[in-house]
């Protein structure tokens, strides 16, 4: 196995994972409503780049491990997805004592995105993970400017992709596949507001925010089945004028009820059909 070396262009990394806030001092994307894309300090960038031109090593992951910071090292590099960049400008962090001293010397991708640091966490195997995981791999990828060449976990010597890295590239474009049509069916059947309470159960209503999909219209509020899903989540769906899914659109059209005749839409149990809201049965 071999791996390439590229000057860290960001030692002081913010990850995008909540599970590594404690560790990172992350950005929480979904408060700030900002990107996921790890923040960089523009005088280390600016640094890196200096270093951009240097010609990059090829070397062995048990070669990498003689790059951890401990004293008599070689240097102070992490890798990931088989890429190593210097990190000796971050080495309070990633230094012997330092807060992630356990990304030293070696590849563990995996524990970028499942927050996992002990024992078989700290690996470079990203086979089996969420799509939210491969979504936070391409984040790093972009990130650590992945199109360059590698040679070792992923390629072969003479730079040729390996059948993982073919399978890595695949998860990867997948999961941004069903995010892009999560994305979609979010647009056409928003989520429902949800409250639950011990004694009632789960309330779900319709607003024309719910679900954070600002729109025109409320709706009402339907179980929605999805292929892949275990179970379905409330969704709401437009109940006048013409559908926006064009599932069931044929009929719902002419009858002028939106979405309702859509195949993959349930009432609620003892709701009215036309309500905004409902309260769901604890049975449910």
């Amino acid at each position: 196995m071999w791996l390439k070396v590229q000057p860290v262009l960001a030692p002081y990394v913010k990850v995008v994972n909540k599970q590594l806030s404690n560790i990172f001092g992350v950005v929480d994307d979904e408060a700030k409503g900002t990107s996921s894309k790890p923040i960089v300090d523009e005088e280390s960038n600016a640094k890196g780049k200096e270093h951009e031109s240097q010609p990059e090593k090829v070397f062995s992951v048990e070669e990498l491990k003689n790059y951890d910071g401990k004293p008599g090292s070689k240097g102070l590099y992490l890798a990931f997805l088989g890429q190593v960049f210097d990190v000796k400008k971050g080495e309070k962090f990633y230094g012997p004592g330092g807060g992630y001293e356990f990304f030293a010397g070696r590849d563990a991708s995996r524990a970028f995105v499942t927050g996992n640091f002990d024992g078989e966490g700290l690996t470079d195997d990203i086979a089996g993970m969420s799509d939210q995981d491969y979504l936070g791999i391409k984040t790093w990828i972009d990130f650590y400017h992945s199109d360059y060449k590698y040679v070792g976990r992923y390629y072969t010597a003479s730079g040729e992709a390996t059948q993982y890295q073919k399978d890595a590239e695949r998860w990867i474009a997948d999961a941004k596949k069903n995010k892009d049509k999560a994305d979609e069916q979010y647009k056409i059947f928003p989520p429902c507001n949800t409250e639950w309470n011990q004694d009632r159960g789960t309330r779900v209503w319709c607003t024309k925010k719910s679900g954070g999909i600002e729109r025109t219209w409320e709706g009402v509020p339907r179980r929605l089945f999805s292929a892949g899903q275990a179970k379905p989540r409330c969704a709401c769906v437009k109940d006048f004028g013409a559908p926006l899914s064009p599932i069931g659109s044929n009929s719902a059209s002419k009858k002028g009820r939106g979405d309702l005749d859509n195949p993959n839409l349930q009432e609620y149990p003892g709701c009215l059909p036309n309500s905004n809201e409902c309260q769901v049965p604890k049975e449910d």
